[in-house]
C-alpha cells in the first residue's frame, strides 16, 4: 500500500491496514504525525476531518456567490501547485478553493517546504481575480495577512502579529504562512493565495523546522478546523474585494500596527548583501522600507529575507 492509499483510507474510515514489513511506509506515516496501533494506522479521536458542508456553513452570502468549486483532498502535493497547473491548462481559477488533509509537497516562499501533518493543519488555496494594476498586486499578501491575523485573533490566538511579507506569528512563533502566486500577468490578474496554519501540528512540525512553532490549539483548545477554514476563506475573500475596490492604502495602517518589525532595527539580506536600518513601514505596492545610515530604501519581497 502506498502513502496516498493510506491517506485516502484514513479520510474515509479513520484507519488503514499497514503491512508490518513495510517499515519505510511506517516511517513516512510517522513523519506526517499518523499513529500506528499494531498493524493499523489510526487517526486520533481529537482529529476533525474536513467536510465541505461544514466549511461552507461559515461563508457569507457574497463569498458563496463568488465560489465556483470547493474541493477537499485526502492528500495532494500542493494546493497552490494544483491551482497554478489548472490555470496553466487554461482553467479560470477565480472562485476555486482547494483544501487537503495533508500536503506531500507543500511550498512556502522562496521554494521552502511547508510541513502539513495529516489532519492537524489547514492547507488551503483559493484563486481569485483582483482588478487592480499589476504593480499593486505585491501588496495582496499584506492585505491577506491582516485578514488572517484578525481571524486567528478572533478564534482565540494570543499575541498575533505579522512578519513581512507573508508570516503570521503568535507570541513571536510562526503559526501561519501565506504564499501568493500569479498564474498570468493579465490586465485583471488571477491570484492564487495559499494559506497554511498549524492546528494540532506543533510537535510534528517542530521536528522538521529550525524555528519556533506556534499552534492554534495551544491558544484555543478544541478549535474546529472546519470553522476556521470557512472563516479564513471568507475573510480572505472579503479582504481581496476591499483591496480590489480601494487598494492597499486603507489597509496599510492596520498592517503597520500588526507588523512585529515596525519601528524596530532589522536587516534585509539579499544574496551576499545586507542592508541594516529601522523599519519605517511599507509602500502601497507591498515593499518594505528601511531607514539606514545612508537614507531610506524600499525592498520588494522577491528573493530577500527580513531578519532581526
Amino acid at each position: 500500500m502506498a502513502l496516498g492509499d493510506v491517506f485516502a483510507a484514513l479520510a474515509g474510515d479513520r484507519k488503514a491496514f499497514v503491512d508490518p514489513r513495510d517499515r519505510a511506509l511506517r516511517r513516512e506515516l510517522a513523519a506526517y504525525g499518523v499513529a500506528m496501533r499494531r498493524n493499523h494506522a489510526i487517526l486520533d479521536d481529537d482529529i476533525e476531518l474536513l467536510d465541505t458542508h461544514a466549511v461552507l456553513s461559515h461563508f457569507r452570502a457574497a463569498a458563496l456567490s463568488w465560489l465556483d468549486a470547493l474541493q477537499v483532498f485526502p492528500h495532494i502535493g500542493s494546493t497552490n501547485t494544483e491551482l497554478m497547473q489548472r490555470a496553466a491548462r487554461g482553467a479560470d481559477v477565480d472562485g476555486m478553493v482547494l483544501l487537503a488533509e495533508a500536503q506531500t509537497a507543500g511550498r512556502g516562499r522562496r521554494g521552502r517546504s511547508w510541513a502539513s501533518p495529516f489532519g492537524r493543519n489547514l492547507a488551503l488555496s483559493l484563486g481569485i481575480r483582483i482588478r487592480r494594476p499589476l504593480a499593486e498586486i505585491g501588496a495582496v499578501s499584506l492585505a491577506v495577512g491582516v485578514a488572517v491575523a484578525r481571524t486567528l485573533a478572533a478564534a482565540g490566538v494570543q499575541g498575533v502579529a505579522l512578519k513581512w511579507p507573508n508570516d503570521v506569528l503568535a507570541q513571536g512563533r510562526k503559526l501561519c504562512g501565506i504564499l501568493i502566486e500569479l498564474p498570468s500577468a493579465a490586465a485583471a490578474p488571477r491570484v492564487v493565495i495559499g494559506i497554511g496554519v498549524n492546528i494540532g501540528a506543533r510537535d510534528a512540525v517542530a521536528r522538521q523546522v529550525e524555528q519556533p512553532v506556534a499552534d492554534v490549539l495551544d491558544h484555543a483548545p478544541g478549535a474546529s478546523r472546519n470553522a476556521l477554514a470557512g472563516t479564513l476563506i471568507n475573510a480572505v475573500f472579503e479582504a481581496c474585494r476591499r483591496f480590489e475596490a480601494q487598494g492597499f492604502a486603507p489597509i496599510k495602517p492596520a498592517y503597520d500596527a500588526l507588523h512585529s518589525f515596525h519601528g524596530r532595527a532589522a536587516r534585509i539580506v539579499t544574496g551576499a548583501e545586507e542592508f541594516a536600518g529601522t523599519v519605517v513601514g511599507v509602500d502601497l505596492d507591498g515593499a518594505l522600507r528601511l531607514r539606514g545610515a545612508n537614507g531610506e530604501r524600499a525592498f520588494s519581497a522577491g528573493e530577500v529575507s527580513l531578519r532581526a
